[in-house]
């Protein structure tokens, strides 16, 4: 989400086999206690105590509650059946069999009510691409990031690119309205900004060469060029934002919880294989370029005049 609007001579040959079918009853040994830990013990051992406040309840029910967007492709969507697939999704999953729980329910979030319905109870966390730059409510509390958005800018294919900000001046270029890219595209002097209600549209005019451009999220620009879309790629990105899983403030064990299984995912490297399976080849999980500044360090810079050629 940007502020609208991822899947080794006999003798020595004889200890060789022992030391091996040793090491393989060890890991089997230790798998077996692994599956029969609770989730408490779990948490505990990340904690370093035992959980608690939502963090406890969340362990002794042995369900992880998670809101996501039905219509948010490829991040999450439902069917008409009521099954949930998508980036989101699976990374949603994963993250509650690391935790030790069993199962995963998902609810249906409204983007204008997440930090009520967080507090509500309505459910434990959001794992919907939510950024935090800018940060979108002091009601809520952050993990350690599992994703990251980078603006780019999607031209015709084969057409001229825009490599640097400087290039964009007297270019009229789209963005979605009410979204990070128009705050930045409007800040930038001499840009003229065309808004859209969507992604979609303002991507069809780039390809059919009625837009010199369109300002937007990689994994949109990724989307579109899979389904088809006759755009390219032309910057490296002219900034990033995180992307973490939110809960309601004051669980800092449950925080820390999330925090770990990112780390665990992104150390076996599952985060970057769901990452490519959703994104047709795109890890979202890779943090960006070091000349790719933050959305806020960007806006800041291109206010004051000092973004950096690139």
């Amino acid at each position: 989400m940007t502020t609208r609007r991822p899947r080794r001579a006999a003798a020595v040959a004889t200890i060789f086999v022992l030391v091996a079918a040793a090491g393989l009853l060890a890991a089997c040994g230790h798998k077996r206690a692994a599956s029969t830990q609770t989730a408490t013990q779990r948490f505990a051992a990340i904690l370093g105590h035992r959980p608690t406040g939502l963090a406890a309840t969340i362990a002794a029910r042995g369900t992880l509650v998670v809101g996501e967007d039905p219509e948010f492709a490829p991040q999450s969507t439902v069917d008409s059946g009521g099954t949930w697939s998508g980036f989101d999704v699976d990374v949603a999953r994963a993250v509650a069999s690391i935790m030790g729980l069993k199962t995963v329910e998902i609810r249906e979030l409204d983007w204008a009510r997440v930090p009520a319905a967080l507090k509500a109870g309505s459910y434990d966390v959001a794992i919907s691409s939510m950024t935090t730059d800018p940060k979108p409510s002091r009601k809520l509390a952050f993990a350690a990031p599992y994703a990251y958005s980078i603006a780019q800018v999607a031209v015709p294919a084969g057409g001229p690119t825009v490599t640097s900000l400087a290039e964009l001046s007297g270019k009229t270029i789209g963005a979605s309205a009410s979204t990070t890219f128009q705050r930045f595209l409007e800040a930038a002097s001499g840009v003229s900004v065309t808004l859209y209600g969507s992604d979609a549209d303002a991507l069809a005019d780039v390809g059919s060469g009625r837009l010199a451009g369109d300002l937007t999220a990689d994994t949109t620009i990724k989307s579109e060029q899979a389904g088809g879309a006759h755009i390219a790629v032309s910057n490296t990105g002219f900034f990033y934002q995180p992307q973490a899983f939110a809960t309601r403030q004051g669980e800092s064990d449950l925080v820390a919880v999330l925090s770990a299984a990112v780390k665990t995912m992104r150390a076996n490297g599952s985060l970057a294989a769901l990452s490519r399976k959703w994104y047709d080849g795109l890890n979202v999980s890779a943090a960006p370029a070091a000349a790719v500044p933050s959305f806020s360090a960007a806006l800041a810079m291109v206010k004051a005049g000092t973004y950096p050629a690139q």
